[in-house]
């Protein structure tokens, strides 16, 4: 049988050209290996699975997930003794089940770096291919440089092509390389190195020049699918149907289609009082939307009863160096939501980067409006600057912001988690910062909430209504603004990090702060995991979804993915008691492709 295929003998790649493939580091120090790849997105690797796989394990398909031993990717080095390109670590693995290949998730995407395309047509006998790979070459062990030569197609199967010799060789060192079509005066992935006999390469005596690729022509929407599979969900509660109950929207980030084009949509969970119903996707972009650049909040913006959602939006720097943020509101129809309208867009620098947006009746004229806490940097002596502007509804857009605060003594934006909730019931919504204090001198972290009470044109200064006398971690905290109790003031909720148990389950909890009107009572557990919950992959938020009047807690709850690469996600609710909180009950468990 063929060995393993990764390498290619052949002239030296010109510095600077075929910059997509990419070099793959597997393991460390003496069990290190290397393959080659190709990038076909910003933050995918299309190589071969049998790269991954463990010693006396198929080929293919290798386990889903992180890879079992560290891989890094130097990306766009020709010559591996340069600099140029990026190297980035590999953080997930998607396999094909039915070929020797798999998608490979870089840590952070590459950019300046053009992906391949994917040929749209099998190679055919006589075809003419240019391999290239890192690997071993005819006269070099441990090549420094990319190499490339021609194969040529002798027959194509179901899955596979069959290659032979024609100035070029495959060698070991670099399994997943690519085997490359010139057409149009484009370069287009063909094939994927998988076996060879290894004939022509340094050390070998072999004299056959046989080897096998893997076909990646009738693979095209399976490499779409996965590198836009839905990802990084924004999630937040509205009464998005009018009748009472609240429901639950999801905002997924869905990566670069193959026009290059950012895409996003939205779902929408309608709660029916004792549960909810599947999944129903409400909008999907068709021009380009970039889920990574919205930041999601809810509110019923024109006082008509439906709550709708609006993004905060990066759109990026004008050519004079200003930042530009947009305000994007999805107005509920009572069915669905229509069309995104920009109801807002900066005319001076308003940096997306330093906005944390939330929702509120701040002015108590019955439409929600927006509350931005900004971060201000840092004043000459040191201090951090921090402001809250509010963008009041007119009904159909946003009034420009105004300064609703700023911060006199040191206030630090990366420390704060804003949440907005009317606290004291005075029917206008104030703000709530859940604050990072540090460390005391025992090592007992310190957290405190602070209320920014609304005057209705603007906020009071905050006022510290609760600091942790036990050790309380705001970077374990993930907060929620909520009528947990029915009595009228709102309320807080933290999903809290516990840690893992020696048997290494994930340990959650629940703490309500029940507000008295001018503060926050001491946090009270009302909940704790038995069986293991993952506080990292969990998404808060809170409404009255059985229309009993408390509001509950709702967590969508990133899960596993399908054998073939789809991302499966849960619906849990914490039903309220008003004085506790219920175990959590599993609504909905699938993928919303």
């Amino acid at each position: 049988m063929p060995s393993p295929a990764q390498a290619v003998v052949g002239d030296a790649v010109a510095n600077g050209s075929h910059t997509f493939t990419a070099k793959l580091d597997i393991g460390e120090g003496d069990s290190q290996r290397s393959c080659t790849g190709s990038l076909v997105d910003a933050q995918w690797i299309l190589t071969a699975s049998s790269c991954f796989a463990a010693a006396g394990q198929p080929s293919f398909p290798v386990p889903n997930g992180a890879p079992a031993l560290k891989t890094t990717a130097t990306i766009g080095r020709t010559d591996l003794t340069d600099t140029a390109g990026k190297v980035v670590e590999v953080t997930e693995l998607v396999s094909r089940t039915d070929r020797d290949l798999v998608m490979a998730k870089l840590a952070q995407p590459v950019v300046g770096i053009a992906p391949v395309p994917l040929a749209d047509s099998a190679p055919v006998a006589g075809e003419s291919l240019r391999a290239l790979g890192y690997g071993r070459t005819a006269t070099s062990w441990v090549p420094d440089r990319l190499h490339g030569g021609s194969v040529a197609v002798s027959a194509t199967g179901a899955t596979t092509v069959a290659v032979t010799r024609d100035g070029g060789a495959i060698c070991k060192g670099d399994a997943g390389g690519p085997a490359l079509r010139e057409q149009d005066g484009k370069v287009l992935l063909a094939a994927v190195h998988s076996a060879s006999w290894q004939a022509g390469c340094f050390g070998s005596d072999e004299t056959r020049g046989d080897a096998v690729e893997t076909r990646t022509d009738d693979i095209v929407d399976w490499v779409t699918q996965v590198r836009g599979l839905p990802k990084d969900p924004r999630v937040a509660s509205g009464d998005f149907n009018g009748d009472g109950k609240e429901d639950i929207a999801a905002f997924y980030n869905n990566g670069a289609g193959p026009d290059g084009k950012n895409r996003s949509s939205l779902f929408a969970f309608y709660s029916d009082g004792t549960g909810f119903a599947e999944p129903k996707r409400v909008w999907a972009s068709t021009g380009s939307f970039n889920g990574a650049a919205a930041k999601l909040t809810s509110g019923d913006y024109n006082g008509d009863g439906k709550d709708d959602l609006s993004v905060l939006y990066n759109s990026g720097q004008a050519a004079d160096g200003k930042h530009v943020t947009t305000v994007f509101t999805y107005t509920s129809n009572g069915t669905g939501f229509a069309a995104p309208k920009q109801t807002w867009a900066s005319s001076g620098s308003f940096d997306w980067s330093k906005s944390k947006p939330v929702s509120g009746d701040y002015n108590g004229d019955g439409k929600d409006d927006l509350a931005v806490l900004y971060n201000g940097g840092q004043a000459n002596d040191g201090k951090h600057v921090s402001l809250a502007f509010t963008f009041t509804s007119t009904g159909s857009d946003f009034n420009n912001p105004t300064t609703a605060w700023t911060s006199s003594g040191s206030f630090d934006w990366s420390k704060s988690k804003p949440v907005s909730g009317d606290y004291n019931g005075d029917g206008k919504d104030d703000l709530a910062v859940l604050y990072n204090g540090g460390q005391a001198n025992d090592g007992k972290h310190v957290s405190l909430a602070f209320t920014f009470t609304s005057g209705g044109s603007d906020f009071n200064n905050p006022t510290t209504a609760w600091t942790s006398t036990g050790s309380f971690n705001w970077e374990k905290s993930k907060p929620v603004s909520g009528d947990f109790g029915g009595d009228g003031k709102d309320d807080l909720a933290v999903l809290y990090d516990s840690g893992q148990t020696s048997d290494g389950k994930r340990v959650s909890t629940l703490f309500a702060f029940t507000s008295n009107g001018t503060g926050f009572a001491a946090p009270k557990q009302t909940w704790a995991s038995t069986g293991s919950f993952n506080w990292d992959v969990s998404l808060p938020t809170s409404g009255d979804y059985n229309k009993d009047g408390k509001d509950d807690l709702g967590v969508l709850y990133e899960g596993s993915t399908t054998a073939d690469g789809r991302r499966l996600d849960s619906l849990f609710t914490f039903t309220s008691t008003a004085t506790g909180t219920k175990a959590p009950v599993l609504h909905w468990s699938g993928s919303v492709v």
